[in-house]
């Protein structure tokens, strides 16, 4: 007797025929094929996808090698390579779902049941050729395939899953069919209908095709349950992990959406008076960023920018501190983004950690080593910088104009008669005196890179980075005259009634024959100088010592430009012109020395551009009528200099400019320098040696 689902099947499979089914079933084996490959695109972490790919791929090529069955030369291997491709597609479904189930108990058996089936069908395939023999060996063998498949599943680690259970009873129900296929033909007649009869066979194969479907069903059904199981255990110890954590974290996506946060995070907003619907999943954090107002808003803008840099593949990680202060407590925290890794859309790990009490503790550690500077820098009693401090500056500022080529100057100064003043009154009125002069001395001080000191005992020093002699003996006056102001009363004192100061200055060009004893020892020189010719008085040393000299003026000691023999050009008038011009340099000179920043030059200033541009124009004329070849290059630089003149009378009219600033323009760039570095260029022309060369 037949099997009554087989005759029910037979009446649906009456109207087709069976190379319709054959040609239907190979189809679904193909889209079989595009389901595995699209799976495992998706989820390539799933072991045991790549053996039902590699199933599939059996299946259809068998299906392929079918249709050489009627070749002569092709029929043996045609048949072999087709029945062995169904076995071959059986023991790949097992052996991924045995490694996607983590069951591998009868992997031993399968593999000598598949080895033993393939040499029997080797047999009957190109020996024997027995149909029968060989239809009945690959249902057989398919059918324990299929049982065993249904025993892994069922002791797999997805057993109590419902995609499991629904592909346990497919493999069963496919067992059950095959060992009948297998067993029915060896009852005699009616069995042997089965391979015979159209009917039954289209029924096979609608029941095979049916069968590998709800199987390749059931099967992406287990790994899209396993991957959910996967990405739900993953969340559910990200967020155990992100909980037990002390900083802010959330997750944010491409969008600026908060994926995820933990307990810390939501805490920190119910402390703060936050809502949850600003800080919850879902939220676009960038807005609420960007939405900040008052004194955060820069801090938070900032960091909503550095939130999309690392987004956009911009910044590799990104990280801020900030403040974030209440009213009833500063607070500070660190802002750090990192890239998400993992796969899928890009996404950052946004943390926000309290700094508060690192931060404080830095603040106060900066107060203490600010305090600890002072202290030691500064001298306990004139508040101003010690001599440990002044050694210092001074051999970082040398080596510094070693490189830069520029003028270092040095003031150095003793209050004279100190030691008569403490007999007279005490040393408690010393110590009072000592620092109302540091502080006459550091208020005549007018630029942050300037530096007072005191040296030691009565003795202070000035440090003048990039100060010429001009601008150094202008200041040392300057001092003097303060202290004078004071008016501390000396009535033990030589030279006046009350205290006063005498003044050393030096000016140089350093270089590293120059050490910063032999600067200093060069101002103590000049110091006792002035000690020596009466006191009250400065008395300076320059590397332009030609250029300049001593001035007397009163009861003081100034400055004076020299003439020098070696500034004669060889005509008359030019050197008539030049000589006037240093008698007007040193009368404005005495000026500046005497009235200092009181003094309006601009007028003054005025008389002598327009004396230096009559002169330039009779020097041209001179140097154009003896044939001079660079003139053209002479009269360049005069107006080079008569524009920068021009712009400091400018600058003078807009915003005061000091009279020792004016001064170094006319007396450096206008009269001295040009005098001696360009002018010299044609002594020796006009002398008679540029003629007689030529």
């Amino acid at each position: 007797m037949g099997d009554p689902s087989t005759a029910s099947v037979s009446k649906m499979t009456d109207f087709i025929d069976i190379k319709t089914l054959v040609v239907c079933y190979g189809l679904c084996c193909c889209t079989q094929l595009v389901a595995f490959i699209l799976q495992y695109r998706i989820n390539k972490g799933g072991q045991g996808i790549q053996w039902w790919i590699v199933g599939s791929v059996l299946m259809v090529f068998g299906f392929f090698m079918n249709s050489f069955r009627d070749v002569e030369l092709l029929a043996s291997i045609a048949i072999f390579i087709y029945t062995a491709s169904f076995l071959l597609c059986f023991l790949c479904i097992y052996i991924g779902l045995a490694e996607f189930v983590e069951n591998k108990k009868l992997l031993r058996p399968v593999l000598i049941i598949v080895g033993v089936s393939l040499v029997v069908l080797s047999y009957l395939a190109f020996i024997e050729g027995s149909i029968f023999l060989r239809r009945t060996l690959l249902s057989f063998s398919c059918s324990i395939l299929s049982l065993f498949s249904a025993a892994t599943v069922a002791g797999g680690n997805c057993k109590y899953t419902l995609p499991a259970k629904f592909l346990k009873y497919v493999f069963i129900f496919n067992t059950l069919w095959l060992f009948a296929f297998a067993v029915l033909p060896w009852w005699g007649g009616p069995g042997i209908a089965l391979f015979t009869s159209p009917s039954p066979l289209a029924a096979t194969y609608f029941l095979l095709m049916t069968t590998s479907t709800f199987w390749t069903i059931g099967l992406i059904m287990l790994v899209s349950q396993k991957l959910s199981d996967q990405l739900r255990s993953s969340k559910q110890f990200l967020e155990s992990t992100l909980n037990g954590l002390s900083a802010n974290i959330a997750l944010i996506n491409a969008e600026g959406e908060i994926v995820l946060v933990n307990q810390a995070w939501r805490n920190f907003a119910a402390a703060n008076g936050m809502s949850q619907d600003f800080v919850s999943e879902g939220v676009n954090y960038l807005r609420v960023c960007e939405g900040v107002c008052a004194d955060n808003a820069l801090e938070a803008n900032s960091f909503a920018q550095g939130i999309r840099d690392v987004l956009d593949g911009r910044l590799e990680t990104f990280s801020m501190e900030y403040g974030c202060h209440s009213p009833e407590q500063k607070r500070w925290f660190l802002g750090r983004v990192n890239p998400f890794c993992g796969d899928g859309p890009r996404m950052v790990v946004v943390a926000h950690e309290d700094i508060t009490e690192r931060k404080l503790a830095e603040i106060a550690l900066a107060e203490s080593n600010h305090k600890l500077e002072l202290m030691t820098n500064e001298d306990g009693l004139t508040k101003i910088s010690n001599r440990r401090h002044f050694d210092a500056m001074l051999a970082y500022e040398r080596n510094r104009h070693i490189r830069s080529g520029a003028t270092l100057s040095l003031i150095m100064l003793d209050i004279d008669f100190f030691k008569n003043y403490n007999d007279t009154y005490g040393h408690v009125k010393g110590d009072e005196c000592l620092q109302a002069v540091a502080q006459a001395v550091a208020r005549c001080l007018n630029r942050p890179t300037d530096m007072a000191a005191r040296y030691g005992g009565e003795e202070f020093v000035c440090l003048l980075p990039d100060t010429g002699i001009l601008g150094a003996v202008s200041l040392a006056e300057r001092i003097r005259k303060a202290v004078m102001q004071c008016g501390i009363p000396h009535a033990a004192s030589q030279v006046a009634s009350v205290v006063t100061v005498s003044v050393g200055v030096v000016s140089c060009i350093c270089q590293e024959s120059i050490t910063p004893e032999l600067i200093v020892q060069r101002a103590d020189e000049q110091l006792y100088l002035a000690k020596h010719e009466g006191r009250n008085c400065v008395k300076f040393r320059s590397d332009d010592d030609g250029m300049y000299a001593q001035m007397h003026n009163g009861n003081s000691w100034g400055l004076k430009v020299l003439w020098n023999s070696e500034y004669a050009s060889g005509n008359a008038d030019l050197d008539g012109q030049h000589m006037e011009l240093v008698s007007i340099v040193n009368s404005l000179l005495e000026r500046v020395l005497a009235e200092g920043d009181a003094l309006d030059l601009n007028s003054r200033f005025n008389d002598v551009y327009h004396v230096v541009e009559k002169h330039f124009n009779d020097e041209e004329a001179v140097l154009r009528s003896s044939g001079y070849p660079e003139v053209d290059e002479h009269v360049a630089r005069h107006k080079e200099l008569l524009q920068k003149c021009a712009g400091l009378l400018k600058q003078d009219a807009e915003t005061s400019v000091s009279p020792v600033q004016m001064l170094q323009c006319i007396i450096h760039d206008l009269v001295l320098n040009h005098m001696v570095k360009e002018d010299g260029k044609y002594f020796a022309f006009l002398n008679g040696i540029g003629t007689t060369a030529k």
